[in-house]
């Protein structure tokens, strides 16, 4: 049941991207025009969307979802994944789903499209334009398991359009919440207060809800720190 259930939000958003080709109605800045329909970066959202399909809606599977997707797009379009114009033509196109997804309240869809698309930033961010040292991973992580308020703040930043006011005007007084970066973290869905986290005084990206998660997660995290400091030092 639960994967029929992604399966039909996909489909639903598969046919708001087909009417927004066709009707031009607002497509929350992303320009559906920009390539033919049988060019690669539409097949690359069709393929991408195939796979969100054949997911399962649960706990965490958002991010395996996203990461199948990324693995398989990179062996299927090379010379997408080397062209950071239309990286940044898809990342926009995932911004518009997850904003569809969030006015028709599917959370799976738009988190993991939030997912998919900051993903791609961050490629473009590392291997294009080399703004940044590696891939900023906890932001990617934290924005899929992100809540309500979060998710609809990071995309009404990102769109030209009014269509999130109402809805952010719903959450806004909601407290800011953020996700431990300890995979192993106790807390529920290891969301706590943003103004109650600790972040790592080194690289300064990471954030912990305690000291203990911190020192759990610093095997796995000191060499991206490492990596972060040195960039920090130097630019």
């Amino acid at each position: 049941a639960a994967k029929a259930e992604a399966a039909a939000g996909v489909r639903e958003f598969e046919l708001a991207l087909k009417r927004l080709r066709l009707t031009g109605g607002c497509t929350h800045g992303w320009d559906p025009t920009k390539y033919p329909e049988d060019h690669d970066c539409n097949k690359f959202i069709d393929e991408v969307a195939r796979i969100f399909s054949e997911c399962e809606v649960s706990e965490g599977i958002a991010g395996l979802a996203v990461d199948k997707a990324l693995s398989f797009t990179r062996d299927i379009f090379p010379d997408v994944w080397n062209n950071s114009a239309c990286l940044e033509w898809i990342s926009s196109a995932f911004v518009t789903i997850g904003t569809i997804a969030i006015i028709n309240g599917d959370v799976f869809i738009c988190a993991t499209a939030m997912g998919f698309s900051e993903s791609l930033n961050q490629h473009v961010a590392c291997y294009h334009m080399g703004s940044q040292p590696l891939m900023y991973v906890a932001k990617i992580v934290d924005l899929i398991w992100a809540e309500e308020r979060r998710t609809i703040s990071y995309l009404k930043k990102r769109i030209p359009c009014k269509c999130l006011n109402e809805k952010y005007k719903a959450v806004k007084s909601l407290p800011k919440m953020y996700t431990c970066c300890n995979i192993t973290c106790s807390l529920p869905d290891r969301s706590v207060n943003l103004s109650a986290m600790m972040t790592c005084g080194g690289c300064r990206r990471e954030h912990y809800c305690s000291e203990e998660c911190q020192a759990a997660h610093w095997e796995d995290h000191k060499d991206a720190c490492k990596k972060w400091r040195k960039w920090n030092a130097e630019n």
